[in-house]
């Protein structure tokens, strides 16, 4: 089983990166950004986020995933 994630863990890691809530686009997706870029993170009924998806906001970010396991103390 790999890593998941639910929207709020992601969220917080981001804020803690230095993104910061933006708007919401539509109902269901909260947009951040650190000044020069913006990511969406969709909320869906706090449905968990799998590694294929958390590696992807990782590489939109320029956050490494070492950063994140650090984060998580995983």
């Amino acid at each position: 089983m790999g890593l998941t994630l639910k929207p709020k863990e992601l969220i917080k890691f981001l804020e803690k990166s230095g993104y910061k809530f933006v708007r919401t686009r539509g109902t269901s997706h909260k947009i951040y950004s650190n000044g020069s870029h913006s990511v969406s993170i969709p909320i869906h009924g706090g449905k968990e986020f799998n590694i294929e998806f958390i590696m992807t906001i990782l590489q939109e970010t320029d956050l490494s995933k070492k950063k994140l396991l650090k984060y998580l103390n995983r």
